[in-house]
């Protein structure tokens, strides 16, 4: 991980009280990577957002959020356009 994304990712825990595992960045990355790749780049942003939103609905623990992520990422791998 880059040291300025490091850096920017322990001032967010800081900042809202939250433990190393709360932040998954390696996951996060990975579903930002697949959904630019494998849907449009602006994806990327937006399934990272929906992941953080439908995590904290189910209970917002590691396990809620790796199965969201997990989702996420073959709905975006798998991802062909209706048109």
């Amino acid at each position: 991980m880059p040291a300025d994304l490091a850096e920017w990712v322990e001032t967010l825990r800081g900042r809202f009280g939250l433990a190393s595992e709360d932040v998954p960045t390696g996951d996060i990355l990975a579903l930002a990577a697949d959904a630019a790749h494998g849907v449009t780049r602006p994806a990327a942003p937006v399934s990272a957002f929906v992941a953080g939103l439908v995590a904290g609905r189910t209970g917002g623990d590691p396990v809620a959020v790796e199965q969201v992520v997990a989702v996420i990422r073959a709905l975006a791998t798998d991802w062909r356009p209706s048109a």
